[in-house]
């Protein structure tokens, strides 16, 4: 598959009083992710194989940029538990909320089509027949790293709320 890609400024959501501002973070998810969406029906592929699995398993890729610039902004050692902190609840809070922004626009407008059936350009005998508990495996091992995420009294908030997202993901899937 070919997997678009997108990125967000994180500095651009660090708010004056110093706190991360996560709904505009995650406003700002739901917005790439669904343009990402539409994308990929839009886009030309190279070939007509990485175009069908395109069509079909819906790639799509969110990253952020600034991640070093605001681990500085808060006076922070790169190598510190609490920038890993930071950087581990930021990137979970990302996926888990794309995650959910994914099931609420499949609830709407229907899973990718490789979610129900497993066939794709190039595999003729897939393992099963659909990647229903595949996918749900994902966003359960996704949940319980969560936990792994360095405990932190100044970024605990983010934290807990990406514990919520993948909580979310996991309901909505």
């Amino acid at each position: 598959t070919a997997c678009n890609l997108a990125s967000l400024n994180l500095l651009k959501f660090k708010r004056e009083d110093g706190r991360f501002d996560i709904e505009r973070f995650k406003a700002a998810i739901r917005i790439f992710i669904t343009a990402q969406e539409i994308v990929v029906d839009t886009a030309s592929y190279p070939t007509k194989e990485i175009a069908e699995n395109s069509h079909t398993y819906r790639t799509l890729g969110l990253g952020y940029a600034n991640l070093g610039s605001l681990i500085m902004s808060y006076g922070l050692p790169y190598d510190s538990d609490e920038a890993r902190a930071l950087a581990g609840a930021l990137t979970s809070i990302m996926t888990g909320h794309a995650y959910e922004q994914s099931a609420e626009i499949a609830a709407r407008m229907g899973a990718f089509p490789g979610y129900l059936d497993a066939r794709c350009s190039h595999v003729p005998k897939p393992l099963k027949k659909d990647n229903v508990q595949s996918m749900l495996n994902v966003i359960q091992q996704h949940r319980a790293a969560v936990e792994n995420i360095h405990p932190s009294q100044e970024f605990d908030y983010l934290k807990e709320e990406a514990r919520r997202c993948w909580d979310r993901a996991l309901d909505l899937g």
